[in-house]
């Protein structure tokens, strides 16, 4: 809970996502000196640790919030199993950007408890994945697959986005949602979206990240949510080590490249 608390302290709206990405930089130069940390210039962070052997599980998160509240006395509360954000002076509910923090934060401790990894973080998410479209794709050619914690609650896991598949089924059927408390639907835009529009070439998922009202001034999580997210996301790391290949054409690409062919 440390680390989240002081995730949610850091307020980090899309464009202003400095201040995270020192934090993050800071964290694993202490905590996981291990791991080789670059960004690009956009503010995109790229984090290796270890060694590629059959390839890297791969991770994804994003660094950005939507919420504009965040006052000097802001602090995370603690009731009923969930965490949420007041500002006493102001008497009022303030968001903690839990969505993306949650899933920064189950990265980081990842990074910390696997030996071998990679992560993407990526800037502008909430404004239309404006790093993820900008991302260096050679980071992601020796991946097996990528898992993005940031769905809300702690239920829904999203491998289609706007109708766009983003998994094959093989590595649907090998996430053994089901058997874990999980359930596939369809989502909306996110960072895994626009890498496989990008041509990112393996199987990627939206993961639950325990949040709940995402984006609003009463968001909160709920602990239990987070903490299965967490240990699921670990078990996958260390028992899925073969790559899931996944790559999506339009139509129109495909009648484009029979015509150039």
């Amino acid at each position: 809970m440390q680390l989240l608390r002081q995730l949610y302290a850091i307020h980090s709206p899309t464009g202003y996502e400095w201040p995270m990405i020192q934090f993050v930089k800071e964290y694993v130069s202490k905590h996981i000196p291990e791991a080789e940390v670059r960004f690009d210039k956009f503010g995109n962070l790229y984090i290796t640790k270890g060694e590629a052997g059959v390839g890297y599980p791969t991770l994804a998160c994003h660094l950005d919030q939507v919420q504009k509240l965040h006052s000097e006395d802001f602090e995370v509360k603690e009731e009923d199993g969930m965490l949420y954000g007041w500002s006493e002076q102001n008497q009022r509910r303030e968001g903690l950007g839990a969505d993306d923090k949650n899933g920064i934060g189950v990265c980081l401790r990842c990074l910390e408890e696997c030996p071998r990894l990679k992560v993407f973080m990526a800037v502008g998410e909430e404004k239309g994945c404006i790093g993820s479209h900008h991302a260096d794709m050679s980071f992601f050619t020796d991946s097996l697959y990528v898992l993005e914690p940031d769905c809300k609650g702690g239920e829904e896991v999203h491998t289609t986005l706007k109708e766009i598949p983003c998994a094959s089924e093989e590595f649907i059927e090998a996430l053994d949602l089901e058997a874990n408390g999980y359930t596939l639907t369809d989502g909306k835009g996110s960072d895994i979206f626009a890498l496989t529009l990008n041509g990112i070439g393996v199987s990627c998922a939206n993961i639950p990240a325990g949040y709940h009202n995402p984006h609003k001034d009463d968001e909160y999580t709920v602990i239990a949510e987070l903490e299965h997210t967490l240990s699921y996301i670990k078990t996958v790391i260390m028992e899925i080590s073969q790559r899931y290949p996944h790559s999506y054409k339009s139509e129109t690409q495909r009648m484009i490249e029979s015509l150039v062919i």
